[in-house]
């Protein structure tokens, strides 16, 4: 009985070490409410021009529509002097494998504690038994005044190969859309 006991207190024990070991991810859940104005955050202008031409499309999507949500809602956006900085991460992750694309993220932030939980999570923990591709954006904001991270959301799905331009930007859309839908309720 005691062997038992002392089995059990063990488990417990190395279950609560690991869990405080394993990756966590601040997500604040601030809204709109008191804002005006947004932009997107300023990314380093001597980085390496992004020459793939499929990501290239994609930050222009998720950018276009990060503006169509914020105007939508009655902020207005891209002027500099906006009261919060949107930033976003692009994750995208097949079996046992995760990619990141941080350039419109900021510098600084937590990139890679996001990117450790997403590849626990998404690759490593993931059940499924076929083969699978998944992408995901993470969509940060920012009070421009404090700098303080007010909002923090995500979404994800599969990725098809080969969809069409048309399809691509009405999944990412979606997407970004799922993303701050709570930010401005």
């Amino acid at each position: 009985m005691t062997h038992t006991i002392l089995k059990h207190s063990a488990l417990i024990l190395a279950a609560s070490l690991f869990a405080s070991c394993a990756p966590s991810v601040e997500m604040p859940k601030g809204t709109s409410k008191g804002y005006h104005s947004a932009r997107l955050i300023k990314s380093d202008p001597n980085s390496p021009a992004i020459t793939n031409a499929t990501e290239k499309q994609v930050h222009g999507i998720i950018q276009k529509s990060i503006a169509k949500q914020f105007t939508a809602k009655g902020l207005s956006y891209g002027n500099a002097n906006a009261d919060l900085v949107v930033a976003y991460l692009v994750i995208y992750q097949e079996p046992g494998m995760t990619a990141t694309y941080p350039n419109y993220f900021g510098y600084g932030r937590d990139a890679g504690e996001i990117s450790d939980l997403a590849h626990t999570r998404g690759a490593l923990e993931n059940k499924r038994p076929d083969y699978f591709r998944q992408a995901g954006v993470i969509i940060d904001v920012i009070d421009s005044h404090t700098n303080k991270q007010i909002y923090r959301n995500f979404a994800k799905g599969d990725v098809i190969k080969g969809a069409s331009a048309g399809t691509r930007a009405a999944r990412i859309d979606a997407a970004v859309a799922q993303a701050l839908s709570p930010f401005f309720h």
